[in-house]
């Protein structure tokens, strides 16, 4: 019989990855295991991982950076944790591999668990019952970033744009240092705290940061500050995978501060928050001090003397408005559902964002191990490959800025989304004949690939834009904060649903994801108005209507230019 394993038989289990190659020859590995146990002493046992298990392992042991990652980009103190898209990219080691070689990052922050509850409390966890821990750290994450999403606006109205942000600034240095100092102190529970922490934090930045950049960009570039803001996110990723690695931060010794690695940047925001100018269009409309948001103004616009003149003219006829219309108080998501003239542009922000995580984006990183393995490459190369598809995440989403400046949000989204369900259509194809023939796994990365580049032109960044320029400044934050807190809920249902079904069916488990995003398609090609370069008096469900019916015929150049 063959030896599949190296000469040190000194590894305590062998867990197999269900999907890296195919499982009818696990008997026969099993055998070789209790072969090497019965004639060379290998103390070895056989456990096979239980899918429904795959939501518990998607601590993502790396979010580091990404929270901050948009520091690097522009010189606004924006953040932005990206947990959610990406987080089955853990998988770039394999469970099976790295049982071998030492341990894959999320067992080694879980046998952390296991030891500090046994010495702290002489509690020792049965395999059910660590299941069950590690759901519970998992899940307060996404539990405090829908918390955060649907605080957001509110809080962003109530403080001002600025002081939210540099609130949840603190918020999340306090994250940070309870991950570098919860190992040294010994404390599970600090682990949980951070984060929930972390994940009121992100889902804050998710509704707080779109809705600052839209306010303080000039007309002509709100479109890119819109896509700046999950471009941060894809930098931000593809510096926590590098950073993952075995061989940088990802071992015993350096988790706690892999986690806690944002803090650094985090520190240079704050440092530069001094500098950081408060939103013109919140200081006209929300908090009505006219001379404040033209102060903040000229600190935008600097000496543009007529861009200063103009901007502060139509912010102060847009304040005049908003007094003596609704209540800035009163808005709610009833009141949106219940206004005629704001329902539908609620129920797209809520079924955009929620698209978005029903894409697949996180199934199709999650099979991106089994594809690179397919291919012939080994740990290494496999680690490597999928730190290539961050960083063209990373490069279309730099693509896409001159994308969404110049073409419709309309177009970008359902070419999107149409491109999205083709892809998966034919990785479908490749994953089922990947056992049987080697040119499937070849096919089933250029689909891998061309899911990654038309998710980032539309799915990607578009649907954090959209409540920004479908909501005037009244139900604006409200907009934007539904729409949040329907993403972070998306991403559960994604996290609870897909392994179970993904154990039943396999690849087939795509099906959902294209009709999903088939279903929300054509939700979108009826009743999604062209909203590129749309001003704030073209919101009412009158003009949205008449945009639905004659979207062909609209000139964007023709259209009015949002100056707030």
């Amino acid at each position: 019989m063959t030896n599949n394993f190296p000469e040190d038989h000194t590894f305590p289990e062998w867990i197999p990855h269900p999907f890296l190659a195919d499982m009818s020859d696990a008997d026969n590995l099993k055998e070789e295991l209790i072969d090497l146990q019965v004639n060379q002493g290998c103390q070895t046992k056989f456990r096979t991982l239980p899918l429904s298990g795959f939501w518990c392992d998607q601590l993502v042991a790396y979010p580091g950076l990404a929270r901050a990652a948009l520091e690097m980009i522009i010189p606004f103190p924006t953040t932005y944790l990206c947990e959610k898209a990406f987080s089955a990219m853990l998988h770039i080691k394999t469970i099976a591999q790295n049982r071998l070689q030492g341990g894959l990052l999320h067992d080694i922050i879980r046998q952390w668990v296991r030891r500090t509850l046994m010495t702290s409390y002489g509690l020792e966890l049965t395999d059910k019952g660590e299941v069950s821990v590690w759901a519970v750290v998992v899940s307060l994450f996404i539990g405090g970033a829908i918390i955060g999403a649907s605080v957001g606006g509110r809080l962003s109205d109530t403080l001002g744009r600025r002081t939210a942000m540099l609130a949840n600034h603190l918020l999340c240095i306090v994250s940070g240092l309870l991950f570098m100092s919860c190992k040294v102190i010994g404390s599970v529970e600090m682990l949980f705290i951070g984060r929930f922490t972390a994940g009121l934090y992100a889902g804050l930045a998710t509704c707080i940061v779109p809705m600052y950049l839209s306010e303080v960009a000039p007309a002509e570039l709100k479109g890119v500050m819109g896509v700046v803001f999950p471009l941060g996110m894809c930098v931000g990723l593809l510096i926590s995978q590098i950073l993952g690695l075995d061989c940088i931060l990802g071992t015993e010794s350096g988790w706690p501060f892999l986690l806690g690695a944002f803090v650094v940047l985090v520190v240079m925001a704050v440092l530069a928050h001094p500098a950081l100018p408060e939103s013109p269009t919140y200081c006209y409309t929300v908090a009505q001090d006219g001379a404040r948001g033209l102060r903040e103004l000229q600190r935008l616009r600097g000496s543009d003397s007529k861009a200063v003149e103009a901007e502060a003219s139509a912010l102060t006829d847009l304040a005049s408005q908003v007094e003596k219309g609704q209540s800035r108080n009163t808005w709610s998501v009833l009141s949106l559902l219940r206004s005629s003239t704001f329902r539908m542009s609620l129920i797209i922000t809520i079924f955009a964002n929620a698209a978005q995580q029903l894409s697949g984006v996180n199934a199709v990183f999650y099979y991106s191990t089994l594809i690179f393995r397919g291919a012939g490459l080994d740990l290494h190369q496999s680690q490597g490959a999928s730190i290539g598809a961050g960083a063209i995440n990373a490069l279309i989403a730099i693509v896409a800025i001159p994308l969404v400046r110049h073409c419709r949000r309309r177009m970008l989204l359902l070419t999107s989304m149409l491109l999205c369900v083709l892809s998966q259509c034919v990785l479908v194809g490749a994953l089922w004949y990947l056992p049987v023939y080697t040119w499937a796994s070849y096919i089933a990365i250029c689909s891998l690939m061309s899911y990654v580049v038309a998710y980032g032109i539309g799915l990607g960044p578009i649907p954090f834009m959209l409540a920004t320029e479908l909501f005037p400044v009244g139900p604006r934050s409200v907009g934007i904060a539904a729409g949040g807190t329907a993403n972070w809920v998306g991403n559960m249902v994604v996290g609870l649903i897909f392994p179970l079904v993904q154990s039943e069916i396999g690849e087939f488990s795509f099906i959902l994801f294209i009709t999903s995003s088939c279903i929300f398609g054509i939700f979108m090609y009826i009743f999604l108005p062209e909203t590129f370069r749309r001003g704030p008096h073209t919101d009412s469900q009158e003009d949205m209507d008449s945009e639905s019916s004659n979207r062909t015929n609209v000139d964007p150049e023709s259209e009015s230019i949002a100056a707030v």
